[in-house]
């Protein structure tokens, strides 16, 4: 049997740690015969564990595209930025694509992506959404769908990001400021986005959106703190603490601040980069909380909240239907259901399970199998989400009520005008 070949492009956390090892889990269906990365020490570890002939190593993307095909897929889990175009030269070049969300980060790109996969039937074009094979997820669609409960009519649906994630990601980490990635919403969030619209079984017609940035600005530094932890006269008393966070326990965030983060390395690098430095003392400009409203074309509503301010990571969800209410956590993989005819709860446990796996062997089995049909991640099956938090943002900053549709309409036509004059 023939085994898939893979091209993966990136290997930080997502491709040394999710993907690597999951090909390596199905090596009778699949091998990586090929690898792009521009930091050399992340190169060298790959090659440790993952070796590949040393002409298929690539320390950045043009070298690599360069070339004819040289594997069957490649999976793209490197910068937000380069997301999509580089889901365009793989397709062109041939390749099937796995490319990690965001697929795109700005609107001019966004309003290309539907036409793209379009032209493209003959190539699988997968967004990693692995929340749509998630059974959690089913089963709320299925309760929902039934309507035992009678028609829904509300959402309410929080992203509670937790103090460390939030701090680490989007306080001193790569997605700190929005202008060199995008906004929380589609970075962190885009697949809750998904879900919810997937829920609510309609079309987002209009959004509001407010955030803010707190906490986690100058304005809350002081003359007793210090740009690094390790030099700080509060240290002791901040819970976000780099010494905190990273050196009392190990943990699965600490591959990426240094690629062998033992206790000495951690101290070395946190003494001088970006992940020692004070909160406060930053150059973030991410909302630390946001709260947005949405209609949808079949009268549902619902609220969507992301907050930094919880002690631990969930997405909790309520859905309110015209006899009952269900409540649900994620990462309890819990879902409790209130009928008001009884005083009886139902609970639901399910299952733990590794959605990044189910999706991988989706795409690896479609790869062979050359099976593009009814994929429930293709992208042509996602954009609605992207375009959502794209109007989301517009609501934010313009502090005005949107209407989904005419504002990517006006997208596109702006987008056909500029290309015009460029072009």
């Amino acid at each position: 049997m023939e085994k898939v070949k893979i091209a993966i492009i990136g290997t930080g956390l997502r491709g040394a740690y999710t993907y690597a090892p999951l090909i390596e889990k199905y090596k009778d269906k699949c091998e990586i015969v090929a690898f792009v990365e521009n930091k050399k020490g992340r190169r060298d570890l790959f090659l440790e564990k993952y070796p590949v002939s040393e002409d298929m190593v690539f320390d950045n993307l043009n070298d690599f595209v360069a070339h004819d095909k040289l594997a069957d897929a490649v999976i793209i889990s490197h910068y937000d930025l380069l997301h999509y175009d580089t889901a365009q030269v793989a397709l062109v070049k041939g390749y099937d694509v796995l490319v990690e969300t965001p697929v795109a980060n700005s609107l001019d790109g966004l309003v290309h992506l539907k036409e793209y996969s379009q032209k493209n039937k003959d190539r699988l074009f997968m967004v990693a959404y692995n929340n749509r094979y998630s059974d959690f997820y089913k089963k709320l669609k299925e309760i929902v769908d039934n309507k035992e409960l009678g028609n829904l009519i509300n959402i309410s649906y929080n992203v509670d990001i937790g103090y460390q994630n939030f701090v680490h990601n989007y306080v001193r980490g790569n997605w700190r400021i929005t202008s060199d990635t995008a906004t929380i919403m589609l970075t962190n969030s885009c697949q809750d986005i998904d879900m919810m619209i997937s829920l609510s079984g309609g079309n987002c017609q209009k959004v509001s959106c407010f955030s803010d940035l707190r906490v986690f600005n100058w304005e809350n530094f002081n003359t007793r703190m210090s740009e690094n932890c390790f030099r700080c006269g509060e240290e002791e008393l901040c819970p976000f603490s780099a010494k905190k966070m990273y050196l009392q326990e190990d943990k699965f965030i600490n591959n990426s601040i240094h690629i062998k983060p033992t206790k000495e390395n951690l101290e070395a690098i946190l003494k001088e980069g970006p992940y020692g430095k004070c909160v406060f003392y930053c150059d973030n400009d991410v909302c630390d909380n946001l709260t947005s409203i949405f209609k949808f074309d079949n009268k549902v509503t619902a609220n969507f909240n992301i907050n930094a301010f919880t002690k631990e990571s969930d997405k909790k969800i309520r859905l309110f239907f015209k006899e009952g209410e269900v409540e649900a956590s994620f990462k309890e993989k819990e879902i409790k259901i209130k009928k008001f005819l009884t005083n009886n709860e139902e609970v639901i446990k399910i299952e733990q399970e590794d959605t990044d796996e189910k999706l991988f062997v989706d795409f690896i089995d479609r790869v062979k199998n050359k099976n593009y049909d009814a994929c429930v991640s293709d992208v042509g099956e996602v954009i609605q989400s992207h375009v959502v938090t794209f109007a989301a943002e517009f609501a934010n900053v313009s502090e005005t009520v949107v209407d989904v549709k005419s504002f990517f309409d006006d997208a596109v036509e702006m987008t056909k005008q500029i290309e015009k004059m460029m072009f």
